[in-house]
């Protein structure tokens, strides 16, 4: 199976001891993320994932779909907390779009 590793990359990898996945993970988390699932806001925010999914479908919240998957920009999800300080977010008509 070529796993697309030189040799010296394979020494490497056998020397520390990582497989493939831990390699993987390792990278990733290395790699600051941009973009987060509906599941993953709701997490990051302490913002329920219904009201996100309420915020969304009323425009409130830009997203991105691929296939049935919707991703939020942290910068974006970072902005509209910003812009939304102190305002009640179960209020569509008080809270403020991202633009």
């Amino acid at each position: 199976m070529n796993d697309g590793l030189n040799v010296t990359q394979k020494k490497e990898r056998q020397s520390f001891g990582t497989s493939g996945h831990e390699e993987k993970n390792r990278v990733s988390r290395m790699v600051p993320r941009i973009g987060m699932t509906v599941d993953e806001t709701a997490d990051y925010t302490g913002i329920g994932r219904t009201t996100l999914r309420h915020l969304i479908r009323s425009g409130k919240i830009p997203t991105l779909k691929i296939g049935r998957k919707t991703i939020i920009r942290v910068d974006t999800m970072e902005y509209f907390l910003k812009i939304n300080e102190g305002l009640n977010l179960l209020d569509n008509d008080e809270v403020r779009a991202v633009k």
